[in-house]
């Protein structure tokens, strides 16, 4: 059960990565974090100011990254789907993301609050890299009692 658990865990996160990549690179940064923050505020009902356009550089700087995180996606369906063989990467994968949502706190405190939409990211990047590794853990543990 943790492994298809892991499994699925590990295919919605990638699949959203190389989604949110696609949308960075063919959309911009803008209007695909745009999406989100609209998207959040209509959940939640949150009535804030607007985040301020993305500048040039800012754009191209993450169009570029986009790759990079479209490459990250796309090792984490490889790790979903034949987890036999990505099994020692997922700790890896776990920390890499981990590390993105430390980098996103570090920017609220260097920089300032972005919007709250980005707050909820970072939350998300920062639980879940553990509850992935207490699942492969587990699934590892349950493979070798077996």
């Amino acid at each position: 059960m943790m492994r298809v658990a892991m499994r699925f865990l590990l295919a919605g996160l990638g699949g959203s990565a190389l989604l949110i990549a696609l949308s960075i690179l063919l959309l911009g940064a803008g209007a695909t974090a745009g999406v989100g923050e609209r998207a959040f505020e209509m959940l939640s009902g949150w009535k804030g100011l607007p985040s301020p356009s993305w500048p040039p550089s800012t754009d191209s700087e993450l169009r570029f990254y986009s790759a990079l995180w479209g490459g990250y996606g796309v090792m984490l369906l490889c790790a979903a789907r034949n987890l036999s063989r990505w099994d020692g990467r997922v700790p890896g994968l776990a920390a890499i993301f981990f590390i993105g949502g430390v980098g996103r706190a570090l920017s609220w405190v260097m920089v300032g609050a972005p919007h709250p939409f980005f707050l909820v990211l970072m939350a998300i990047e920062l639980i879940l890299p553990p509850v992935i590794i207490v699942l492969w853990s587990g699934a590892r543990n349950n493979t070798a009692s077996r």
